[in-house]
């Protein structure tokens, strides 16, 4: 029985795209096993299920009523979606009355999942990552001042945001985060803001057994 044309410039087709996969595959091996299996990017994960926790390492400063602190902070979040937060700033200002603090809390990123299961990631990249980075959180705060040695502690909410440098969960983010302090009634002091502005390395580890 005689081939039809369609078949044959079916198989005509097929066999010059399978001489070109081999000709790739021997004139540059290394680039095509590192391009297999394709990555999954564009999938509306951008790498966050390579692990199960975000963990990530901030420097930069903390803007408040008596001036400017430099900070430095860390987070760790199950993931990308409930984590824990820790900072650390001290003042710039000797005569500030907090020369230094250190917070800790809890941390909420409640739209990753959702947005994910719904089919709601479709980039691009940065702007995904974005939306799925705001949180919001809550914790205690300790601080102390050289002046008068006085010591003040207190609870804080928070609501942050990031944008990825580099369009993927895992590299520098640059972040910030808004506060509301609540001093303890002893302290005597009014409730005040406060806003860390930080330049952030994410990366994405395993650290609960794989499947």
């Amino acid at each position: 029985m005689a081939a039809s044309p369609i078949g044959a410039a079916w198989r005509e087709s097929f066999g010059r795209a399978g001489v070109s996969a081999l000709l790739w595959l021997l004139l540059f091996p290394g680039r095509a096993a590192a391009e297999w299996p394709p990555s999954a990017e564009d999938d509306g994960v951008y790498g966050r299920f390579r692990g199960d926790t975000d963990l990530s390492l901030k420097l930069g400063g903390m803007l408040r009523d008596e001036g400017l602190a430099g900070s430095v902070g860390g987070s760790a979040h199950y993931y990308s979606l409930l984590g824990v937060t820790a900072d650390y700033s001290e003042s710039l200002d000797t005569d500030a009355p907090d020369a230094r603090s250190f917070s800790v809390g809890l941390e909420l990123r409640p739209l990753f999942l959702p947005r994910w299961a719904l089919g709601l990631e479709r980039g691009p990249a940065w702007l995904d990552l974005t939306l799925d980075s705001l949180a919001a959180g809550f914790g205690a705060y300790f601080s102390d001042a050289e002046v008068d040695g006085r010591n003040t502690r207190g609870l804080w909410l928070s609501l942050g945001a990031g944008v990825p440098l580099l369009g993927s969960a895992s590299g520098p983010w640059v972040e910030v985060r808004g506060l509301r302090r609540f001093p303890d009634q002893t302290a005597a002091l009014e409730a005040h803001n406060a806003l860390f502005v930080y330049l952030s390395w994410h990366h994405i580890l395993q650290l609960g057994p794989s499947e």
